[in-house]
């Protein structure tokens, strides 16, 4: 774990960093965001030490940076910037394993991971004696990253990695470094000014204005609950509708669906839909338990009232959860062509109901301009 405790830089009189407090979990792909001049990029290189704090401190597990030695932490840690980094008088393989030479690393081990490694960005070994001027923008970005990755630390920093890439390239290696992190779940610090990207590989966001944190919060909360006015504005009011994993079933559903128990007869079934003005009723037992599904239609024999909704309602119905996703939930629904879908909780109890209009509406909403 790394804990920003309290930190702030200054240089004469301007404050770029003012008492910044959070803690960036052991294994997480944390980003840090902002506007141009707002202390991201001053607040990745405190971490490694290439710039130190006006006040407060930073601790990685428990210990403070300031007790460790500078050179010692940097070859601990894995760096990658905009530009690659890469030394242009040195092969790619040369690059590669600079470090795994510096740490006195076996021949045989450098020789392996270095394949391991092309293998895992998607490049062939075959570039391994190429120099960095022979290669795309989107290949010396790789290198850089498996430079980064190749002993094994346990934390890697990046500072716009992908920024200067052109946009198919930039999204290709988006997808590499998720693979990769979901394959050796490293604690990654990440900078970024683009918001698309930090929704795409962050766990937990950071987002600065003038040099004070303002939210810390997983993407879906800061897409659905922004802080304030900035985070609000430099988010966008429709940012979310491009992720839409994060729009939850419980965002859009109905709260109280009408509902009736089993043995109610089927004239005061008939009714109730009729004083709702709704063509189904959720029919359901103690403790909310889900049931099945009364609807009018089916309702075929209307000689004897006096019959109970067990007896006509459906209980093979579909039915989602409410941390399932608009895409999910959206894909049900053209399947099963129902005009009602229940939503229940883990312990199958009705909880909400998802009607076509509902999921109309909500769909709708990413056309329509708030007042």
């Amino acid at each position: 774990m790394i804990e920003i405790k309290k930190v702030s830089k200054t240089y004469k009189n301007n404050s770029v960093l003012e008492d910044i407090s959070f803690k960036i979990e052991t294994g997480k792909f944390t980003v840090l965001i902002g506007e141009s001049g707002c202390g991201k990029t001053t607040l990745l290189k405190m971490i490694n030490k290439l710039i130190s704090p006006s006040k407060g401190d930073i601790f990685i597990d428990g210990k403070n940076i300031k007790d460790t030695d500078d050179i010692k932490l940097r070859r601990s840690m894995g760096y990658v910037i905009q530009q690659t980094g890469l030394f242009p008088h040195m092969t790619v393989r040369e690059n590669i394993t600079i470090i795994p030479k510096v740490l006195k690393f076996t021949e045989n081990k450098i020789k392996e991971d270095t394949l391991k490694m092309m293998d895992m960005i998607g490049l062939d070994e075959e570039l391994l004696d190429r120099y960095p001027s022979e290669l795309s923008g989107g290949q010396q970005q790789r290198i850089g990253i498996a430079r980064a990755f190749i002993t094994n630390a346990d934390i890697i920093l990046m500072d716009e990695p992908f920024s200067a890439l052109d946009p198919m390239s930039r999204v290709t290696l988006q997808d590499e470094l998720l693979k990769l992190q979901e394959k050796l779940h490293k604690t990654i610090v990440f900078v970024t000014h683009d918001m698309d990207e930090a929704i795409k590989m962050a766990d937990k966001i950071a987002i600065f204005d003038n040099g004070k944190l303002v939210q810390y919060d997983v993407p879906e909360n800061i897409l659905k609950h922004p802080a304030n006015d900035f985070v609000k504005n430099f988010v966008g009011k429709k940012r979310i509708w491009t992720s839409p994993k994060y729009i939850k079933v419980e965002d859009i559903m109905i709260d109280k669906p009408v509902t009736c128990l089993p043995q109610y007869s089927i004239f005061y079934c008939l009714n109730k839909m009729k004083m709702m003005k709704v063509d189904s009723l959720m029919v359901v037992g103690d403790n909310n338990k889900f049931l099945g599904v009364l609807y009018a239609e089916s309702v075929t024999d209307k000689s004897d009232l006096n019959k109970t909704a067990n007896e006509y309602m459906l209980n093979d119905i579909p039915t989602v959860k409410k941390e399932d996703s608009i895409t999910t939930l959206a894909k049900l629904v053209t399947e099963s062509r129902l005009s009602n879908i229940p939503v229940l909780d883990e312990e199958n109890r009705l909880c909400g109901l998802i009607t076509r209009s509902s999921l109309i509406m909500a769909l709708s909403q990413q056309f329509l301009e708030e007042e």
